[in-house]
């Protein structure tokens, strides 16, 4: 089996501080320590270290954004990550606080070899905006230690991968200090080193504990329990800066949308609905609501979308925080498309309509519905567009009905169908008895009517 890491070096910080442009020192500390966790490159090319006091680092900085070290936020950054990269993995598994696990081997025919793999993996990741380190390995152990020693490795040569761990100090196995410090005394510096000594000897030294980790990193092992999609999605964006227009909320959303996606094609469904909850300034909270007509799944839609509605947004304070929930499941289906090519098809209705909701409201658009009535003024009604009803019948009725019958003279024009007795409304009013005619003039289709007492009007036009 080949197994592929994923280590993010910097996840928590990261994840606290990735909506936030500015090019300052970033540094995350540990509560109630408050010694320096995490650092960005900013922080480092100013002699910032991982284990500083905070009042050392301000020494070295003119300004800095801070923050405490949140492993529930970390997690769930992890877990967002694993929605990602869900769909290009058999099998994965979350390794806290800051890996994933990928089964790769049954994988590679579907990508056509490791290489594909390897590059489309890549473009992926580098997309979430995250850093991190990928490498192959013939255990879970071994991927795992030489991506935390920075060691990009793309193999499914066993042989070049366990050469490559040779190489590995005792330092970067993720061994306690203490043992670190007796290997060292010993003249043990390498795993090279370290794998050659006598195995009864190594346990009565250090213990089983050093063992079952050797042998972990040689033979193959039972991987971590493998992460499931969540029945939902839900996921929340801390701001690091005051979102005072509307706008300014897309750069955030954007990378939320992203994993929405992820989500999405790995529950193989479409979402009709999100909903987005913005905590401001002041304390208070509002709620965006962007449909989407018979649902979708791309994140580039409802970026499309969510453009269009922030753009008419009034912003009752500046945002700090928002919420992002997606509501409204469907299957997946595909696209029916036209392969001659002349004529729209239905996704792109669906998705003007979707614009239109966007830009206008849901209570400012209407759609036509059919009713099961015989009289075409009380059959052909506008209904709110959040009516998911779409019952149509088998008429030759025109879409475009006058808002009242026009009067005419049947010599102008050409009957070609007809005529269709409607007769009804007796149980309400209007009551009616006409015959429909359907008739040409001018290249027009047009509908016609006649009354009992002759008289002829014009009802409706055919697209």
């Amino acid at each position: 089996m080949l197994w592929l890491y994923i280590h993010f070096p910097n996840l928590a910080l990261e994840a606290r501080f990735l909506a936030d442009q500015r090019q300052i020192p970033q540094l995350l500390l540990k509560p109630g320590q408050q010694t320096v966790v995490q650092c960005n490159e900013y922080a480092l090319a100013q002699g910032v270290r991982v284990g500083m006091n905070k009042k050392t680092a301000f020494c070295l900085l003119e300004d800095c954004a801070l923050a405490d070290y949140d492993p529930h936020a970390e997690q769930a950054c992890l877990k967002q990550l694993a929605l990602l990269c869900y769909h290009q993995a058999a099998q994965i598994s979350l390794v806290p606080p800051d890996g994933l696990l990928l089964e790769l081997g049954s994988m590679l025919t579907l990508f056509k070899g490791l290489d594909a793999y390897w590059k489309h993996m890549r473009q992926r990741l580098k997309n979430s905006g995250y850093q991190f380190v990928m490498c192959t390995g013939h255990t879970p152990q071994a991927a795992k230690q030489l991506a935390h020693a920075k060691i990009e490795l793309c193999s499914d040569d066993e042989q070049r991968i366990r050469e490559t761990l040779l190489q590995l100090s005792v330092a970067q196995l993720d061994l306690p200090e203490k043992i670190i410090h007796k290997l060292n005394a010993m003249g043990i510096h390498q795993y090279g080193q370290l794998k050659n000594m006598p195995r009864k000897e190594l346990g009565y030294r250090f213990g089983k504990e050093m063992i079952e980790h050797l042998q972990k990193l040689e033979t193959d092992s039972q991987p971590p329990t493998s992460f499931e999609l969540p029945a939902r999605f839900q996921q929340t964006v801390h701001l690091t800066y005051e979102a005072e227009h509307a706008r300014g909320l897309i750069f955030p959303l954007r990378r939320v949308l992203l994993n929405l996606e992820a989500y999405l094609i790995g529950r193989q469904r479409l979402c009709e609905k999100l909903l987005i909850k913005l905590e401001h300034r002041d304390g208070r909270a509002s709620l965006l609501t962007i449909p989407s007509v018979r649902g979708s799944y791309r994140q580039q839609d409802w970026l499309s979308l969510l453009q269009i509605q922030l753009e008419h947004t009034q912003l009752i304070d500046p945002v700090v925080s928002l919420t992002l929930r997606a509501a409204g499941f469907l299957p997946m289906q595909a696209e029916h498309k036209d392969l001659i090519g002349g004529r729209h098809n239905q996704a792109d209705a669906d998705r003007l309509h979707s614009m239109l909701l966007a830009r206008l409201g849901e209570a400012n658009v209407r759609t036509l519905r059919a009713e099961a009535d015989p009289r075409p003024e009380v059959a052909n009604q506008l209904r709110n567009s959040h009516d998911n009803a779409t019952e149509q019948y088998p008429r030759q009725w025109p879409s475009l009905l006058l808002p009242v019958p026009k009067p005419i003279r049947q010599s102008d024009y050409q009957i070609i169908a007809g005529p269709e007795r409607i007769e009804g409304g007796w149980w309400d009013a209007p009551s009616v008895r006409r015959d429909y005619y359907i008739a040409k003039r001018h290249a027009q289709t047009l509908w016609l009517f006649r009354r009992d007492d002759g008289q002829w009007f014009l009802h409706g036009v055919f697209a």
